[in-house]
This record gives C-alpha cells, sequence and structure tokens, in this order.
C-alpha cells in the first residue's frame, strides 16, 4: 500500500507546483499551447488512493489513512478486475447536490464516516507496477477506462480547449456561475495552473520595514496579523505590493508615531527586523490563494498578545500563508476586533492544522557578545550598549540564528531611547555587523564599562 511518504513527496514535487493565476491573469500568464486540460477544482484534501488487488486505502501527506468509508467499497467493486494495482491522486471532498461545501465540512464529515464524501481523481501515478507520466490527453482516458460509471469515486470531467479565451469561458461557467472554488488548467507539455478567484482579506498592521536607497522614509513592507481574541493576534503574511510612493511614504511617517516594543523579533523579505506598532490600522488586501501546509508541513506561526504598550509572544499557532498579496487600502471604516478582521476570514476558506508550540518548549538563546559604553555631557551620562546572541531555534522555527540589538540612551534627546535590531543568519556577517556598529558609534570620549 501507498506510504506517508509517498503522499508526501507528491505533494511536494506536483500538487504544491501549481502556478496560482488570477482570472484577470488568464491571458498573460497562462502560456500558450496547442491544448489544455481544464477541470473543476474541488475544495477538499488532497489523497491518494491506492488498490492492490485485494484492498483500497486513501492516504494523505499527514499519514491519515482511511479504509472504512462508504466510497471504499465503490472503488474495490469499480477496480477489481480492471487492473492489478494502481495509485490515484485526487481530491476528497464532502459532495453535496447543489451545494457549494468546504474544506473544513469535509473534516466534520470525515469523523461520521459520511456517504456524502467522495473522490475525484485527477492524476494517475501507477498502474500494474509501473510508473506513469502520460500527456493530458492520454491522463483523461485512462481514468475514465479505470473509473466508469463511479457515484462516489470518479475522474475529474476535463474538457479540453485551444486557446485562453475559452479558459476565460470555462472560469465563467464553472467558478462564477456553478460557485465552486475554481479550475485546474493543464497545458500539453507545460505547467499546471490553478485559478480561483481573488480572496479579499481585513487583517491588522502589526509592524512596518523602512525601504532602502531612494526609498528611504518610505514604507517597504507591512507585517499584517489577524484577531484571535481582545488584543490577542496570529501574525497572517507580509505586504509589500500595492502601494504607490504617495502611500508608502504617508504609511511610513503614520506608522513611525506608533512604534512599540516587542519580545518577538520578525523578519522582513530584506533580512531587516519589522518595527512593531500599536494594532490600531486594519488594511485590507487581495491574495490569489490562501493554504495551511507546505512541504515541510502544516504551518504555524506566533501568537502575539499586546498588553501595557508592547507585544509578548505566546508560542506558535497553527496559521495559513498567501500567495500574491497586494495591498488594496486602510479601512477607516473597520476596527481591530474579531468582528471586524478575525479569524474567521481564513477558517472558512480553510482548515488550519497543526500543533501549538509554546515558547517554553524553545531552546533558550545564548548571548554571544555584550558591550557597554558611557559618556558624560553636561553632566549627564549617555549610553550605548551593544549585544549579539544566539537564538538557538532557527533549525525548529522562524528565528533568525543571530540577533544584533543596539541600544542608545541620551537624556538631553527628545527621544531619549533609541533601539535597533539587525538579523543574520550567518556567525561570521553578525559579528561584521557587531564590529562595524562598534566603529560607527563608539568613537573619542566614550568610555567602556
Amino acid at each position: 500500500m501507498v506510504t506517508k511518504e509517498t503522499a508526501q513527496k507528491y505533494k511536494r514535487q506536483t500538487a504544491s507546483r501549481y502556478l496560482p493565476v488570477s482570472a484577470q491573469e488568464i491571458t498573460t500568464k497562462i502560456m500558450e499551447a496547442e491544448l489544455y486540460g481544464v477541470s473543476t477544482k474541488y475544495d477538499g484534501h488532497l489523497y491518494l488512493l491506492s488498490y492492490d488487488g485485494k484492498k483500497v486505502e486513501l492516504i494523505n501527506h499527514g499519514g491519515n489513512a482511511i479504509d472504512d468509508l462508504p466510497l471504499i467499497k465503490e472503488a474495490s467493486e469499480l477496480l477489481k478486475g480492471t487492473c492489478k494495482d494502481v495509485v490515484l491522486a485526487g481530491e476528497l471532498y464532502l459532495h453535496k447536490e447543489g451545494k457549494r461545501t468546504r474544506s473544513f465540512d469535509l473534516s466534520a464529515a470525515l469523523d461520521d464516516k459520511l456517504a456524502d464524501i467522495s473522490f475525484a481523481a485527477f492524476d494517475l501515478l501507477s498502474l500494474d507496477g509501473e510508473d506513469l507520466n502520460l500527456d493530458i490527453k492520454a491522463l483523461d482516458e485512462k481514468l475514465n477506462l479505470l473509473l466508469p460509471g463511479g457515484n462516489s469515486i470518479f475522474p475529474v470531467k476535463t474538457s479540453f480547449v485551444e486557446s485562453r479565451k475559452d479558459i476565460e469561458l470555462l472560469f465563467k461557467e464553472i467558478v462564477e456561475e456553478g460557485d465552486n472554488e475554481g479550475i485546474i488548467v493543464r497545458s500539453e507539455n507545460g505547467p499546471t495552473y490553478k485559478l480561483k478567484p481573488l480572496i479579499t482579506i481585513d487583517g491588522v498592521i502589526l509592524g512596518f520595514a523602512e525601504g532602502e536607497g531612494t526609498r528611504i522614509g518610505m514604507l517597504k513592507e507591512l507585517l499584517v496579523g489577524i484577531c484571535t481574541d481582545n488584543d490577542e493576534y496570529l501574525l497572517l503574511t507580509k505586504v509589500g505590493n500595492g502601494f504607490t510612493d504617495a502611500e508608502r511614504k504617508e504609511l511610513f511617517e503614520s506608522l513611525e508615531k506608533k512604534k512599540v516594543s516587542s519580545d518577538y523579533i520578525e523578519v522582513s523579505s530584506s533580512n531587516v527586523a519589522f518595527t512593531m506598532v500599536e494594532p490600531t490600522s486594519v488594511i485590507e488586501f487581495s491574495c490569489l490563494d490562501i493554504y495551511a501546509n507546505h512541504t515541510k508541513g502544516s504551518i504555524s506561526k506566533v501568537h502575539l498578545s499586546y498588553k501595557d504598550g508592547q507585544y509578548q509572544s505566546n508560542g506558535k499557532c497553527p496559521s495559513a500563508s498567501v500567495t500574491a498579496a497586494v495591498y488594496l487600502k486602510i479601512r477607516i471604516d473597520k476596527k481591530v476586533s474579531i468582528e471586524d478582521c478575525g479569524i474567521s476570514q481564513v477558517t472558512k476558506l480553510i482548515t488550519l492544522e497543526g500543533d501549538t508550540q509554546k515558547d517554553k518548549d524553545l531552546p533558550k538563546s545564548e548571548v554571544l557578545k555584550r558591550e557597554v559604553y558611557v559618556k558624560e555631557s553636561k553632566g549627564k551620562k549617555m549610553v550605548r550598549k551593544f549585544i549579539v546572541w544566539k537564538t538557538n531555534k532557527d533549525s525548529i522555527a522562524d528565528f533568525p540564528a543571530y540577533v544584533f540589538h543596539y541600544t542608545d540612551f541620551s537624556p538631553s534627546r527628545a527621544e531619549m531611547l533609541k533601539k535597533e535590531i539587525k538579523v543574520s543568519n550567518s556567525k561570521e556577517q553578525i559579528e561584521e555587523i557587531y564590529q562595524i556598529e562598534l566603529a560607527d558609534n563608539v568613537k573619542k570620549g566614550w568610555v567602556k564599562v
């Protein structure tokens, strides 16, 4: 029978490589080909179905094996005498006639072993002991020969078209009018595309990163979370596209005034730590897709509490990631609340998976370097502190390997306390950063404590 490792390999090498495309990008992002196969994307869970000549079993990438659903008996009857053995890939989903069901509906139905659970086969991995790699026409023909007239188990219906305009028409028919999750487009000798309507989400701005070069003093990226409770936030994504230069400048200047402390460090796409801000602004952004697991398994991200003007990490919780996040606008008509920007926006689309990992389970950080310098001027003492630590968490969580922290205190400034954080996964680089910061900030008159 098929193993968990086989299911993981298939998801990693095949299913997870589908290219996401929006309805507006069909004619620009889908490559020209002589033939396309278009089929409905069912909103369920990816499973492999194996038959060894005697027994039928379903297994997913998480190792969940199923052999007691009503559809298993039908699959045995269809495949018996048709082949010696076979491995199929498909979507396990809950079927309700005339009604749209979601992936989370399947999760509940599996516990009750409902007869409404169906398997839509879309790929053939092996047949009679031979690994297969068929073109889109041959694949469709073989699936229909293996599963003729199936009720709860059947091959996905594939429409073959020759132009991207035809794909647009099928998207309108299947998704917009038929209320299905999306369509899958396989091109002859080319990529496979996943087409779904744009998803819009309202999130809370938790932090920001400043631009570089010509964009210093402008926003580079936002750190966005969703509400799980009052003053409780789950990290979701980073949003760096969709802003005009005027919006980047305006948002940067606004967020600069809302800086707060945090015991958790999140790094931007340019490997610079986000500056955390008061959770008071709601952002609307779009994305092409949202998913709860990747090639390494289920996705988990940090859960934060905001209390007494600072963020505290509560460890990791099941979360999600999005594809191609694009800024749309600030929602001045919405409040930072569970009702307006809560986690239900995600859980109504996908099922969150994984185990919560508390901070107490994580290894302790290790201070590698620490130097403090003082300087007196007009009776006032200034302090500059430099620290480098090794997190010891980079191999098991989304932490950088090394962190540099610089503190600059001057009682004569309007902003008395300034902090700077830089991160790296290279010990050599973090030590170089440390030495450069020392040379730049410790001049004549500073005395090492």
